[in-house]
Order: C-alpha cells, then sequence, then structure tokens
C-alpha cells in the first residue's frame, strides 16, 4: 500500500498547529489536567519552542510531566480573571489564599494534608503581615479551598485520599494532597522582584510600540494572536503603519503556527479559529451570557446603522440598559426558557449585564466607558436587526423610533402600518402636491432668464 506523502504532511501540520493552540489556550499545560494535548506537545517539542520564539517571542519549557509557555510584551491581552469550573471568578480572598498556599507548597515535597496545609498557610500569612486564616470559620474556608480547588484544576496538585470538597462542608474532615512542585512552581511566569510593586511590574512589562521594526512586528502579531479584533484606529501612527506594511506577512507567520484563517478589513484584523480552539470564549454560544451578548450586539447594530461606512457608532446608554433589560432583565420571557434546560447556572440580571459587557468588551465588539460607549463595525458580522423584545424608547430627537402610525396604533406589531389608510392621511400625497408647486415655479424661473416657454420639446422628450 502506498503512503500519501502529502497527507502524512498535512497530518503532522495539524498535530503541531493544535498542540500550539492548546498552549495558547493553557499556558500552563500538564499531564493530570491534559494527558492528550500534553502528548501532543511532548511529540513535537522542539518545532513549538522554535516557532513561538521566532514567531512570538514567547519562552516554551518542556519538563516530564507539564509545559508552560511564558507570554512577555503584553498585560491586558494576555492574562484573564482566574475562574472555577462554573464559570465564576475566583474572588479577592480567594486569590490572596492562591498565592499564600503556592508560596508554602514550592518549597516542599512529599504529601500534605489539607489541615496542615491550613495551618502553615495561616503562619506565613502571619510572617507576611496578611490577616488570612483558613480555620476562621466558613468563609474563609471556602477561599481557602477555592485555591485548592484551582491548582487540582491546573494538574499541579492531586486528591490522594479525601476530597477538598469533604473539607470545605466540615472542617473536621482531612484530606491528603500530593504537590507536584515543578509544576507549582510554573504557575506563577514571571515572579516580582523585591521592592517592585504592582503598577511598576506591569508598566514594565508592556512594550506596545518598540522603536525596532522587528520588534515592532512582533508585538503586532502578539496583539493580533491574543486579541479578538485589532482595529486599526486604536493602534499607535508607528503601528499602524506597520500592520499595513506586514499585515500578510503576520497572517502567513500565524496561519503557520496556529492554522487559523485572517480576516483583513479596512477597520482591522481578526483571526478566525478552528471550532476546537479555545484560546478565547467562544462566542456566539449556548449560555445565557452568550445568548444574551449575541441578542444584544444583533440589536444594536439594527439600531445603530449608520448607512455609511464607519469604524464605529455610539450608544446611548439609555438604549443599551433598556435592551439588555428586555434580553435578559427579570421580566424577559427567556429567563423561563433558560430554567426549563438542564444548562449552566442563570446569573441574576445585575450580574448578566456586567458578565455580557464585560464580554463583548474582550471581544472588542463595544468599546468606551458607560456613557461613551461605542459600538465597533466588527460587530455587524453576527447580523443587525432589530429585536422585537426592546421597546421604543420616544423622543430621541432626529434617531427616534417613534412614528406617527405607532401613536395612533400602539397595539400593533412593529413594522405594519395602519390597514388601508385614506389618501388624504397619507403624507406622501400632500409632499407629492408640495414637489409639484416648487417643479412649477423653477420651470417658470428657467423660461423667464433662458428666453424658453417651455412649449417647445427639450432633446430627451423629442427623442421619446
Amino acid at each position: 500500500m502506498e503512503t500519501n506523502a502529502y497527507s502524512e504532511d498535512a497530518a503532522l501540520i495539524g498535530e503541531r498547529q493544535a498542540a500550539a493552540r492548546a498552549l495558547m489556550a493553557h499556558p500552563l499545560l500538564t499531564r493530570a489536567a491534559h494527558p492528550a494535548e500534553f502528548s501532543l506537545v511532548r511529540s513535537h517539542n522542539e518545532w513549538l519552542v522554535q516557532r513561538f520564539q521566532r514567531v512570538l517571542g514567547y519562552r516554551l519549557t518542556i519538563a516530564d510531566d507539564h509545559a508552560r509557555l511564558v507570554k512577555r510584551g503584553l498585560v491586558d491581552e494576555v492574562t484573564g480573571p482566574i475562574t472555577r469550573a462554573d464559570g465564576s471568578r475566583l474572588t479577592t480572598r480567594a486569590l490572596t489564599y492562591l498565592a499564600l498556599t503556592l508560596a508554602v507548597l514550592v518549597e516542599r515535597e512529599g504529601p500534605v494534608t489539607v489541615r496542615s496545609l491550613a495551618a502553615t498557610v495561616r503562619a506565613t500569612a502571619h510572617e507576611a503581615g496578611i490577616d488570612a486564616d483558613p480555620t476562621r470559620g466558613l468563609g474563609e474556608r471556602r477561599s481557602y479551598c477555592a485555591a485548592l480547588f484551582h491548582l487540582v484544576d491546573l494538574g499541579a496538585l492531586t486528591e490522594a485520599s479525601g476530597t477538598i470538597a469533604a473539607h470545605q462542608a466540615d472542617a473536621a474532615v482531612d484530606a491528603e494532597l500530593v504537590p507536584d512542585t515543578e509544576a507549582l512552581r510554573s504557575v506563577t511566569a514571571h515572579l516580582p522582584r523585591a521592592g517592585t510593586d504592582a503598577d511598576a511590574f506591569l508598566a514594565e512589562a508592556v512594550d506596545a510600540d518598540p522603536e525596532s521594526d522587528q520588534a515592532g512586528e512582533v508585538a503586532l502579531r502578539r496583539l493580533l494572536a491574543e486579541t479578538a479584533v485589532v482595529h486599526r484606529e486604536e493602534l499607535s501612527d508607528r503601528q499602524r503603519d506597520r500592520l499595513a506594511s506586514h499585515q500578510w506577512r503576520a497572517a502567513s507567520a500565524l496561519g503557520n503556527l496556529l492554522g487559523c484563517d485572517t480576516e483583513i478589513r479596512a477597520e482591522g484584523v481578526a483571526l478566525v479559529m478552528s471550532d476546537e480552539a479555545m484560546a478565547r470564549p467562544r462566542f456566539p454560544s449556548d449560555d445565557p451570557v452568550g445568548h444574551t451578548a449575541l441578542a444584544l450586539v444583533r440589536h444594536l447594530s439594527g439600531l445603530s446603522n449608520p448607512g455609511r461606512p464607519t469604524t464605529s457608532v455610539p450608544v446611548p446608554e439609555r438604549e443599551l440598559q433598556v435592551a439588555l433589560e428586555a434580553l435578559g432583565g427579570a421580566d424577559a420571557q427567556v429567563r423561563a426558557e433558560w430554567a426549563r434546560t438542564a444548562g449552566p447556572e442563570i446569573p441574576e440580571p445585575e450580574r448578566l449585564f456586567s458578565l455580557v459587557l464585560e464580554l463583548l468588551t474582550g471581544l472588542g465588539l463595544l468599546r468606551g466607558e458607560p456613557g461613551a460607549r461605542r459600538l465597533t463595525a466588527a460587530a455587524a458580522r453576527y447580523g443587525a436587526e432589530v429585536d422585537d423584545r426592546v421597546p421604543r424608547i420616544q423622543d430621541n430627537g432626529e434617531d427616534s423610533r417613534t412614528h406617527p402610525e405607532d401613536r395612533t396604533h400602539p397595539e400593533q406589531p412593529r413594522g405594519s402600518g395602519p390597514q388601508e389608510p385614506e389618501p388624504r392621511d397619507d403624507p406622501r400625497s400632500d409632499l407629492d402636491r408640495v414637489a409639484s408647486v416648487l417643479q412649477a415655479v423653477a420651470n417658470e424661473k428657467v423660461s423667464a432668464t433662458s428666453g424658453d416657454t417651455g412649449d417647445e420639446p427639450g432633446p430627451r422628450e423629442a427623442s421619446g
């Protein structure tokens, strides 16, 4: 049986690109948490190390049981909130316990119990001047266990006997944990130096507009790879010129590394990942947040269509809040549909609105602060249709969606005018009469100034 060399090459390239996408989605990739993806990374380690360094300037370290992709040069684009398995964020208290737990476990070898670890965390917090005690009440214990759950999800900590959930429910219950010290040391990629505060540390990591062309092109590739949409108007003049000159070369390099397509438009550039890629939140999605976000984007696109090419359009805050309330508020009918399904958690309206706006902002579809938000042109790709569930806002100036027929027949569905209107009620007849009078006056003025009486046929009339 003959071997198809092209098929072998295509399969090899596909495996490498799948491994690269897995690392972009999970910079800390452990054998325990992602065995299939880690096996791919181990199989193509040399290619991945070289390509990540060459294309994005990222350092990749691959050990026996984990791989760590160290991203640099960007802050907001590559960092995201740490979340639980259900998608909810870790609280500030839980993040404090995560940092304290890491400080203890990176120097420890061998198994440890949940209760003994809690005692060591309490002593470490006291030494650092931090008021934190995992044994002080249910609230503190839950935050402490949330940090442990996150380390288990990463594959850096393993439950040997007993469970963390049992200890969270009852402080007397103990559980034995096995830490992976090397993986734990890789959880934090950039260790802050002594004497460096958080703001200074983050500022030093950002270099969005390098002077040299080579560094500037690498920065553009990072921005394209880590950002849902790169809008040209948000770039500096130097980076905008570089994007115009090197956008196709950057698209080729990123396509070879990640197996993605590049969509280049006048307003910006976006990478389109394959379905299995998880480097960004899936959108659209079927969960309440994704469902509401998609409905909101389509409604605002239909409502704010400027009728001309533009990179963004303003979104009135009142329109935004009314739409959110109609599409996912406490009285929205869709909430009953969500309740009947066995899907994820249904957030309360206020939290739902916050998550929707955060999602759309992160995807580059919505920009600006409250009161000065703008819908970007990229939103139009998801459709543009005014949602009938959103009530109309009265007296909104020249952009008002309130029409005379709506006030006369408020019970009629949107888009349906009065049935069989009488001619005298049709404003177009009045406009036609006015236009006829103005045309007659204009003809008289032309005849008076040119000597043409208007009785002789013109060229068009004669030829017709």
